[in-house]
């Protein structure tokens, strides 16, 4: 096995010079964080937790909100300079959350915790129209324990969730760890053994993303690093049990790219002060989706202690493309 993986390893390391990158786009917005791109009938949408106004930002993008909610933004419009085009706030004081859309019977499904981050409870919410909404408690989780990121996706004959837990459980270890759960309709959720199933208690593992393609799940992690940095590290397993390190990683690294603006005119001259100023140590919250034929990437940068920034990426080929090749 060890030595099939220098094989590997050698193989690309020699062909790294080769390999088809993602491209950094740049700078979407300001103080949004926590992101999931996704397509809805045919159309880019970014699904956004909107946090409250409360925060270290002069310039919040959405002014007057006191709690935590969820909205859609129609990205792909965003990117033709149409901004602003937006689904109504819905669920009020969550945070922290992610969407699925379900090919299966055409709704929507969103999921994040309840109140502000280390909440207790996941819970779902179901919509045709990204307007009216359905509310159910998904997941319930011990007082010593509390929920952040999630993501989910369709795995093997049922779909899945990644959750990112922080406290004093066991289960924790070095805060923030992975854990699972499972559902056959999405609403109705379980956990899976969180002693046994988890990825990784000797670390920093958070915000989490995930997917699932011939028999694997594609994990990417924010995982922390020297001189006060964070980067996405991208894993697979089959199991949940057994875990292989992508032979390219870290999945992208800080650079002066993040900073330059996505959409030309959209910042004010006070705003580009403010995003040209601000130290930049982490790429995180990653989180991807399939659209014309290219894999959107979003990410959050900025210094990890309130100045944040949302991000943009693109790889020139499809999401499944894209995951696999970190392990070729």
């Amino acid at each position: 096995m060890l030595k099939d993986y220098n094989a590997r390893l050698k193989t690309a390391v020699l062909g790294a010079h080769n390999r088809k990158l993602a491209v950094k786009r740049g700078t979407l917005a300001i103080s949004v964080v926590e992101t999931t791109p996704v397509v809805w009938q045919g159309r880019l949408l970014r699904f956004e937790w909107v946090r409250p106004d409360n925060r270290v930002c002069p310039f919040p993008e959405h002014p007057g909100v006191e709690t935590g909610c969820y909205r859609f933004t129609d990205m792909g419009e965003e990117l033709k300079g149409n901004c602003g085009i937006h689904w109504p706030d819905f669920a009020f004081d969550h945070s922290f959350g992610c969407c699925y859309n379900n090919p299966d019977d055409g709704k929507m499904y969103v999921f994040g915790t309840r109140g502000g981050g280390n909440g207790r409870y996941i819970d779902a919410f179901v919509s045709s129209d990204l307007v009216h909404w359905e509310e159910h408690e998904a997941l319930s989780f011990p007082e010593d324990m509390g929920t952040f990121n999630t993501s989910v996706c369709r795995g093997d004959g049922k779909y899945i969730m990644a959750i990112e837990i922080g406290g004093t459980h066991p289960a924790v270890g070095s805060p923030f760890t992975c854990v699972f759960a499972q559902s056959e309709d999405l609403v109705r959720w379980e956990m899976l053994d969180m002693m046994k199933y988890s990825y990784s208690r000797d670390r920093y593992t958070a915000c989490p993303m995930i997917r699932f393609y011939d028999g694997m799940y594609y994990i990417i992690n924010l995982e922390s690093a020297p001189m006060h940095r964070w980067l996405p590290y991208i894993v697979r397993t089959p199991d949940f049990v057994e875990f292989e390190i992508g032979l390219v990683n870290p999945v992208m690294y800080p650079s002066e790219e993040d900073r330059q603006p996505a959409l030309p005119g959209k910042f004010t001259p006070e705003q580009l002060e403010y995003i040209n100023s601000c130290p930049n140590n982490n790429n995180s919250d990653y989180d991807t989706c399939e659209y014309n034929g290219k894999t959107i990437i979003l990410y959050s940068w900025g210094n990890q202690w309130g100045r944040e920034f949302l991000a943009m990426a693109e790889y020139d080929g499809g999401e499944e493309e894209y995951l696999k090749s970190f392990f070729e």
